[in-house]
C-alpha cells in the first residue's frame, strides 16, 4: 500500500523526534528510581534530563545546514541512528555515566531531526489544506511529551524504568527503516555555493547552554542562596549577550536573531514560554495533590492521566481548525483563559475531590497549554516573510527548548520552598507527618496561585499578539483553482470575451503557489532565500509571466 507523501513525511517527522520530547518529559517523575537504579548516589538526579534537553536545544539549528550539506535522507538517517545509539546506551546502562552519554547521544539526534523535518512537513501538505501540518505539529510533538508524562508516572510505580526505552529504540528503528525507503537526497544546496557552518555562534550557543545548566544544577543541589547560583546567572547572561552580538554582526548566523525582533515572533516566543511556565507550576500542583491526599487506585490513576492525551488530541483538532479562523493571538488568548479557570477552581476548592475532577481538570489544562502553543509557534512560524521561516524558527526553537530545560527544575525548587516555609511556621505544633502532609498542600495552592499569576500575563502577550493581526494564514486555495472557478463563472453567465485576457498577475496580498515560486527561483537562480523577502519573489514572478 502506497502511503502519500504528506502522511509519510508526518509519521518520520514523529518517528524522529517524538522519542526526544517523550524521554526528556518521562525521566521527571522517575528521578527518585533512576536515583536507586543507576550507580547515581553521588550525581543529581536531574542532569540526565537537562543534559538531554540542552543538547536537544543545542543541535536544532544545526539541522538546515547538514540537510543542506548532506540532504534529506543522510541527514535523517543520520540522526535516527545516533538517537539509536543513545537509546540502547541508555538502556543497557549500568553506570551513571554511560546513562548521561545515552542522554546526550538521543537529544543530538532527535535536535538535528527537529528543523530539518518541519519544513518538510509544512511543504508536504498541498497549500489549501496545510493546516493539517498544524494537527501533525500539535497531536504528534506535544502529544509525545504528554505520553511521556504518563508513562513516566505510571512506570514510576511499578519500579521497572526500561519499558520506556524500549518503545523508544522501536520507533528509531523505524525512523531508520521508513527513512530510507520514503526519502532521497533532495534539499541540497547549489553545487556552486559553498556551505557554510557559524563556528562562533555555535561556540557561544554551547557556552549559553552548558552556563545555563551549570545555574539549573546548582539551584537544585545548594538554593537560591548559593553563590554558584549566582556565578552561572551572571555567566548564563553574559554569554547570550555575547551570542546575541555576535550573531546579530555575522551575515550567516546559526540563530537569526534579527529575525526575532519584531512584535509578532517576539511576543510569540513569550506566549510559548508562558504557557509552559503555567502548565509545568500547574501541572506540578495536581500531582503533588494526587501524591499526598488523593492517592487513587492504579485504574482510577490510569484514566486521570489518559485525560492527557485526549486534551492533546482535542486540541489538535481545535487548533488545525480554528487558526486560519481567529489567528494566533486569539486562540492564545482562549487558551490562557482555560488555564486560569483551572487555577481558580483548584485555587477555591478542597483537596478531596474524586477522581473525575482531576481527570477534568487535567484535560482542560493540557486543551488550554495547547492552544498556546498552536499560537505561539505558528504565530513566530508565519510572524515574517515566509522565505525566511526555517532560521526564524531554528532561533526560536533553541530559545524555548532551554527555557524547557530550566522551567520544570525552577518550579521543583519553588514548590520544596513553598513547602519548607509552611513547615516553618507550623513547626510549634512538632514536625509530624500530617504537618510535612499539610505544608506540602499548601505549597501546591501556592503553586496554583503562581500558575494564575504567570496566566494572566500569558492573557496580556496572546492579546498584544492579536493587536498586531492575523498574519499568514496555513490553507489557501491555490491561485489556478480561483482561475477555473472563475472560468466557470463566466461560462455559467454567458459572458463571451472577445479577446484573450492577459495572466493575470500577483498583487501584494496574493499568495504565490509553490511550482511558480519555485520556477521564479531556478529561472532567476535565486537560491539563498533567507536574503529576499516577498516582494522579490512577485516582482521575479511578474517578469517570469511577461516573458
Amino acid at each position: 500500500m502506497k502511503i502519500e507523501r504528506q502522511w509519510g513525511i508526518s509519521l518520520l517527522a514523529i518517528l524522529a523526534v517524538g522519542p526526544g520530547l517523550m524521554l526528556n518529559s518521562a525521566l521527571t517523575p522517575l528521578q527518585g528510581l533512576l536515583q536507586k537504579t543507576l550507580d547515581s548516589s553521588s550525581y543529581p538526579s536531574i542532569i540526565p534530563i537537562l543534559t538531554g534537553t540542552i543538547a536537544f536545544a543545542l543541535f536544532v539549528p544545526l539541522g538546515p545546514f547538514l540537510r543542506h550539506k548532506w540532504g534529506d535522507k543522510t541527514t535523517y538517517i543520520t540522526s535516527a541512528c545516533i538517537s539509536l545509539l543513545g537509546v540502547l546506551l541508555s538502556l543497557i546502562s549500568t553506570k551513571f555515566i554511560v546513562f548521561e552519554a545515552g542522554r546526550v547521544l538521543q537529544g543530538m539526534g532527535a535536535g538535528m531531526a527537529l528543523m530539518m523535518m518541519l519544513p518538510m512537513l509544512v511543504l508536504a501538505f498541498p497549500i489549501s489544506r496545510r493546516n493539517l501540518a498544524l494537527l501533525i505539529l500539535i497531536g504528534g510533538f506535544y502529544g509525545s511529551s504528554m505520553i511521556g508524562v504518563c508513562f513516566g508516572t505510571l512506570v514510576s510505580h511499578t519500579g521497572h524504568w526500561k519499558e520506556i526505552f524500549y518503545v523508544a529504540v522501536v520507533c528509531s528503528i523505524l525512523a531508520i527503516l521508513l527513512g530510507y525507503t520514503l526519502l532521497s537526497n533532495e534539499g541540497t544546496r547549489h553545487a556552486k555555493e559553498k556551505a557554510h557552518f557559524d563556528w562562533m555562534g555555535f561556540v557561544w550557543a554551547g557556552i549559553f547552554a552548558l552556563l545555563t545548566a551549570f545555574t539549573v544544577l546548582s539551584l537544585q543541589k545548594w538554593g537560591g542562596s548559593s553563590i554558584y547560583v549566582w556565578i552561572g546567572l551572571g555567566g548564563s547572561v553574559l554569554s547570550f549577550l555575547f551570542l546575541f552580538i555576535t550573531e546579530y554582526s555575522t551575515t550567516k548566523p546559526l540563530l537569526s536573531f534579527k529575525l526575532i525582533l519584531h512584535k509578532k515572533p517576539l511576543l510569540a516566543i513569550l506566549v510559548v514560554i508562558t504557557g509552559y511556565i503555567a502548565m509545568t507550576l500547574s501541572l506540578a500542583s495536581l500531582q503533588g495533590i494526587l501524591k499526598t491526599v488523593n492517592t487513587l487506585p492504579n485504574k482510577e490513576m490510569v484514566i486521570v492521566y489518559l485525560c492527557l492525551l485526549v486534551g492533546v488530541a482535542v486540541a489538535a483538532i481545535l487548533s488545525c481548525l480554528l487558526y486560519d479562523k481567529l489567528g494566533p493571538g486569539i486562540l492564545g488568548m482562549l487558551g490562557a483563559l482555560l488555564i486560569i479557570g483551572v487555577n481558580l477552581t483548584w485555587m477555591y476548592a478542597g483537596d478531596h475531590k474524586p477522581y473525575t475532577f482531576f481527570a477534568i481538570s487535567f484535560f482542560v489544562l493540557i486543551l488550554g497549554v495547547g492552544f498556546t502553543i498552536a499560537s505561539g509557534l505558528m504565530g513566530a512560524a508565519l510572524g515574517g516573510p515566509l522565505p525566511d521561516l526555517v532560521p526564524r524558527m531554528a532561533t526560536v526553537q533553541f530559545l524555548r527548548m532551554i527555557a524547557y530545560a530550566a522551567i520544570p527544575v525552577i518550579s521543583s525548587y519553588l514548590l520544596n520552598r513553598f513547602s519548607e516555609h509552611h513547615l516553618t511556621n507550623g513547626s510549634s505544633e512538632g514536625v509530624s507527618e500530617q504537618s510535612v502532609e499539610k505544608s506540602q498542600l499548601l505549597a501546591s495552592h501556592d503553586l496554583f496561585f503562581s500558575s494564575f499569576s504567570a496566566s494572566l500575563v500569558l492573557l496580556c502577550f496572546s492579546f498584544l499578539m492579536a493587536l498586531t493581526g492575523k498574519g499568514h494564514k496555513l490553507a489557501h486555495k491555490p491561485h489556478h483553482g480561483r482561475n477555473e472557478e472563475g472560468k466557470e463563472n463566466s461560462l455559467s453567465n454567458e459572458e463571451v470575451v472577445q479577446s484573450p485576457q492577459p495572466p493575470p498577475l500577483y498583487t501584494k496580498d496574493a499568495v504565490i503557489p509553490d511550482h511558480d515560486y519555485r520556477k521564479a527561483l531556478q529561472k532567476f537562480k535565486q537560491l539563498k532565500q533567507t536574503q529576499t523577502n516577498d516582494d522579490v519573489f512577485r516582482e521575479a514572478l511578474k517578469k517570469f509571466r511577461e516573458k
